[in-house]
């Protein structure tokens, strides 16, 4: 079971840069799993915030796009219909809520860690689909 994150790190930084962040979603529990195991590994995620059942983890602009094609990539392709959803940012449209009516997760930093240019956007997204999957078939997270 996943510990919940200490109160420090429920405490965004500014969120200026957020504001037009694209985003991955999953569900909350597959979601927690992922990020045990890419706190393990050293691997950092950018912020993550809870919304309802799912986790919302907000990538650099322009990040979503390539995402289906990047979780095929790495074997998890559309035929496994894994519910996690990548969502491009919209101009004009706050995609963070304000700092102190979020449920954070993970601050992240003052810009989202996860872009195309980086090896963590690539781990993120291959330790949700393995969580995602595991929680299908009902076996315990990765270690």
């Amino acid at each position: 079971m996943t510990r919940p994150p200490p109160a420090a790190a429920r405490t965004p930084a500014p969120v200026a840069g957020w504001r037009g962040s694209d985003r991955v979603t999953a569900p909350l529990r597959p979601a927690l799993a992922a990020l045990d195991r890419l706190d393990r590994l050293g691997r950092t995620t950018g912020p993550v915030l809870r919304r309802g059942g799912l986790a919302v983890f907000l990538l650099a602009p322009g990040a979503a796009e390539p995402v289906p094609d990047l979780l095929g990539w790495l074997g998890w392709g559309p035929e496994l219909r894994l519910p996690i959803d990548a969502v491009a940012a919209h101009p004009g449209e706050a995609r963070v809520p304000e700092p102190r009516t979020a449920d954070w997760l993970r601050a992240g930093a003052a810009r989202p860690a996860a872009d195309l240019r980086s090896p963590d956007l690539l781990c993120l997204l291959d330790a949700l689909a393995d969580a995602c999957a595991r929680e299908r078939l009902g076996l315990p997270p990765a270690r």
